[in-house]
């Protein structure tokens, strides 16, 4: 008997260790653990013939030989009757040899030699085999009741498992697997009758007459029942009876001929030897499925199968051995009659990740359809997929396979062509895209450009769907220790241990501590590093990403932050920054439901007094770039690669300056989506001495540099400032900032759209201006390049005073030092609640502000500027009294102003026809993943 291990010995003490654990009765989560639930043992392996837990062996088995503490209960040959095998703390069932339950009683379910009976498999249950002879199979007529848990799955798994010398990344084919036989009907008819006619059926593979005793299945009831299989783990199985060749393989779960009232949900197959789970026929259909580190192909179906799955997960590993397909279709025929029942299953919200080769070389292939002996080939339908990994994503090898193949909402992302086939169903269906770079977090989670694609309802096209409006198997609010998966699978996302480059230093508020410092690519830290979910990251210090590489970006090294969906990421004091230097990037990879929070100690544990008013109590994020900034730092020109300065906050006092600006501006500083910074904007001495920090500071950021949907909360110092670039921003939130909200500077001539400001009245300082825009050139020479963004969408809700009862203004546009002032393009926004809500301070800017759409609802002067500008402008009010909902979406006052369509005044913008930055109260582009903004809602 050939038996293959690729490798052993490598998990004992971990096994150990969760045995203990889970003979107190805890469970372990994936990420994480090898094994998880209860496990039968108490102490962990050591060989076999030791004494065993003591337990007794229930009715219908027998004692067999004990694993370490383990008590082992043998179960052997046929089930006949009706049996239960119950949860008993330190024991495992071993199924010995070929345990079949009930006897097959015919495609029409009347045998006279058959026998009905139900296994029943209680949660927390461990069951395994040691050869690849034991196997499980659930005749014709017969079924399996095995109902887990998600913290007690059930488990079937190999003998080396149970001891502890099972290693969970490359162990496989340590025993059979599952077979559930059915009476629906199948394509693959072993004798010459009509295809999915009561008299089709055929002997199952991998149970071949040399080897005993042949397995049937197949008939013509549709809606047969082989039982429920749910929240099962079938671990190390697919070993071949005699060889491979010898057509005996087995794979981790058989389906053959299975009936759509059989209900198949929340099971994992990990590291099968042959296919993880493969499907002859039958009308089956399956929800919530893992298959991980399969041999051959994930999931394989054929014979006619026309079920449906939903929410698959497959995700290849390269240490197992040599996997082969993602999906594999195809329509055999046997010996059957030509006929009409062809493989044609509907599979919704996949995520595939595959690899690119197996371990003898050869390219991998995602969705491949074809043809083994049968006319037309084997069909599909595909919706709301991403497939991701291997060489070719798809591949149809037969043009006359009817119903077509048919693609809709699927994310490609292979390095190989489509065949002609593929690529025919992919342009013909709706909402696919391919050659899009996959965003995926944690290997598996989506990210922003999974979560760009337009998905399909699945529940439109077949009842047995949940409605979901995304792509792949997990939604927007999945995060890495909350999702469909997670406490029932093993091996699935990466374990939340610390990532390289980080210290583990104790926990906080109950999850381990990450404790980042220094200069990320320094040698110490990678420099690609990336903080995955389930750990908090602690900013410790001044942590640089990367070294400066200048204005022409050809010194100093290049590094990367990757923060994955919900990461919290905290400071402890004014000394704790995030720099991101020129020609390095940051990719804050939040989604709406699992939004990045960088924040304070204070706040991460709960030791604020007075959360309303906390502020300044870490320091902030800074970005740098080498775009065109207007104040260079010695006499240049500005805008030119010589032109550059050292950002504030960081002076020669403090430290090593870090320095911005260049002429590249298209520059691209990574990507920023979902963040929220919370409490920053601490002084790193004094406010006199100009080290002041703010939540976001973007220095000579180029227009490459995504940024959406952020949030500044409680800022010390200005919410957001821009010190020149092109950078553009989307779906931007400032609230209670106690400087500025937004403050640009310095040249910047990037756009905005969507923008809500609340400003906060608080007794530890008080807020400035909603918006100060101003044009400084510091010691450069004079020039053209002057500040003059394009703002559009906003919604700008101020107070009338700060706390030291001076009168505050809404937008302000000045000169700090230079001719002209600081300009700006307004459109479709909304200011009110401040003292005044414009003041222009200079005639001579150039160019002149220009406004458009604006409501303006102030109780003070505008001034001779400003009053001519909104003048000039067109649709403008500042007589109209704002009536805002809920302080900042639209009320009828709003609605009613005439709006300019943004999208003919610059391509970057949405076009939309309201002013503000929330149309109505169905507009929630801001709900999920802000905070203090909804009534009630704090941070």
């Amino acid at each position: 008997m050939m038996k293959f291990i690729a490798s052993r010995g490598t998990m004992v003490a971990a096994l150990a260790l969760f045995l203990g654990a889970c003979s107190q009765g805890g469970s372990i989560q994936s990420p994480g653990s090898t094994f998880v639930g209860d496990l039968p043992g108490g102490t962990g392996g050591g060989g076999t013939g030791g004494s065993g837990s003591g337990a007794t062996c229930p009715l219908g088995t027998t004692i067999g030989t004990a694993i370490g503490t383990t008590t082992v209960c043998n179960l052997t040959g046929e089930v006949l009757t009706n049996l239960t095998l119950p949860r008993i703390a330190g024991v495992a069932y071993r199924l010995v040899g070929r345990v079949d339950v009930g006897r097959d009683l015919g495609a029409a379910g009347n045998a006279a030699t058959g026998v009905a009976a139900t296994l029943t498999v209680e949660p927390g249950v461990t069951i395994f085999g040691d050869e690849a002879s034991d196997l499980l199979i659930i005749n014709r007529g017969s079924r399996i009741n095995a109902v887990g848990t998600p913290s007690q799955p059930i488990v079937f798994t190999g003998k080396e498992d149970i001891a502890g010398t099972a290693n969970v990344d490359t162990t496989n084919r340590l025993w059979g697997g599952v077979i559930l036989l059915g009476r629906a009907p199948i394509r693959g008819c072993s004798t010459a009758v009509a295809q999915g006619s009561l008299e089709c059926q055929n002997a199952v593979e991998g149970i071949t007459a040399a080897t005993g005793r042949q397995a049937l299945y197949g008939g013509s009831t549709s809606a047969d029942t082989s039982g429920t299989i749910r929240y099962v783990q079938i671990r190390y199985p697919g070993e071949f009876l005699s060889s491979a060749a010898a057509g005996d393989d087995l794979n981790g779960l058989t389906l053959g001929g299975v009936g759509s009232a059989t209900d198949i949900s929340f099971l994992q197959v990990h590291n099968s030897g042959d296919d993880g789970i493969e499907v002859f026929g039958g009308n089956v259909n399956m929800k919530n499925m893992v298959i991980t580190g399969a041999l051959d192909d994930s999931l394989d179906f054929d014979e006619g199968w026309t079920g449906a799955v939903q929410f698959l997960v497959i995700k290849q590993t390269p240490n197992a051995g040599g996997p082969d397909r993602l999906f594999e279709g195809s329509n055999r025929a046997v010996a059957s009659l030509a006929g009409t029942l062809n493989t044609n299953p509907t599979i919704a919200n996949f995520t595939a990740v595959g690899i690119r080769t197996n371990s003898a070389g050869a390219n991998l292939q995602g969705i491949v359809l074809n043809n083994t002996g049968g006319t037309p080939g084997a069909s599909g339908r595909f919706i709301n997929g991403v497939v991701t990994g291997t060489n070719t994503c798809a591949v149809s090898s037969t043009a006359n396979t009817s119903p077509a193949v048919r693609f809709d909402s699927l994310m490609f992302d292979c390095s190989g062509a489509l065949d002609s086939v593929a690529a025919a169903a992919f342009s013909g269906g709706t909402n696919n895209v391919s050659n899009v770079t996959s965003t995926l977090s944690a290997s598996l989670l989506p990210g922003p450009n999974e979560l760009a694609r337009t998905a399909l309802n699945p529940a439109g096209v077949n009842s047995f769907f949940e409605a979901t409006n995304y792509v792949g198997a997990f939604s927007a609010a999945s995060t890495a220790t909350s999702n469909w998966a997670s406490g029932w699978t093993i091996q699935l996302l990466p374990a939340a241990a610390c990532p390289t480059g980080t210290i583990e230093q104790g926990t906080i508020a109950g999850q381990r501590n990450c404790v980042i410092s220094g200069v990320i690519g320094s040698g110490t830290i990678p420099a690609n590093l990336r903080l995955t979910a389930g750990n908090i990251y602690q900013i410790s210090g001044r942590v640089d990403v990367g070294f400066d590489r200048g204005a022409a970006l050809n010194a100093g090294t290049a590094a990367s932050l990757t923060i994955d969906p919900g990461v919290r990421l905290y400071g402890s004091t004014s000394a704790d920054v995030l720099i991101v230097n020129r020609g390095s990037q940051i990719f804050v990879n939040g989604t709406s439901q699992a939004p990045v929070v960088m924040t304070s100690r204070n706040d991460v544990a709960g030791t604020q007094t007075d959360k309303a008013r906390a502020s300044r109590e870490w320091a902030g994020l800074i970005v740098l770039g080498a775009a065109p900034v207007r104040g260079c730092s010695t006499a240049v020109t500005q805008g030119s690669v010589d032109c550059q300065n050292a950002i504030e906050g960081i002076t020669a006092a403090t430290g090593r300056q870090a320095l911005y600006g260049g002429a590249t501006s298209a520059d691209n500083s990574g990507r920023i989506t979902y963040l929220q910074i919370r409490y920053p904007g601490a002084f790193l001495t004094s406010a006199a001495a100009g080290d002041d920090l703010n939540g976001l500071t973007l220095g000579g950021v180029g227009s490459a540099t995504e940024i959406n949907n952020i949030q500044i909360h409680n800022s010390g110092d200005d919410g957001i400032e821009i010190f020149g670039g092109t950078v553009n921003m989307r779906n931007w939130v400032v609230t209670g900032a106690l400087d500025d909200s937004l403050d640009f500077d310095e040249g910047w001539v990037g756009k905005a759209q969507f923008g809500i400001v609340l400003q906060a009245l608080t007794s530890s300082g008080g807020p400035d201006r909603l918006i100060e825009g101003s044009n400084r050139t510091v010691a450069s020479l004079p020039g053209t390049l002057n500040t003059n963004p394009i703002i559009t969408n906003f919604t700008f809700v101020g107070v009338p005073q700060n706390d030291a009862s001076a009168n505050l203004t809404g937008i302000t546009l000045n000169n700090t030092g230079g001719t002209p002032g600081g300009s700006a393009r307004l459109l479709n926004g909304v200011v009110t609640g401040s003292t005044t809500c414009l003041n222009f301070e200079t005639a001579n800017t150039s160019p002149a502000p220009q406004l458009d759409s604006i409501l303006s609802s102030c109780s003070g002067s505008y001034g001779a500027v400003a009053t001519a500008r909104l003048n000039a402008g067109s649709n403008n009010t500042s007589g109209t009294t704002a009536t805002l909902a809920s302080r900042f979406i639209n009320g009828s006052a709003e609605s009613a102003r005439p709006a300019v369509n943004p999208s003919t005044v610059d391509t970057f913008f949405t076009s939309t026809n309201y002013i503000g930055a929330v149309r109505d109260a169905t507009d929630l582009w801001w709900s999920s993943w802000t905070c203090s903004l909804a009534a009630g809602s704090t941070c």
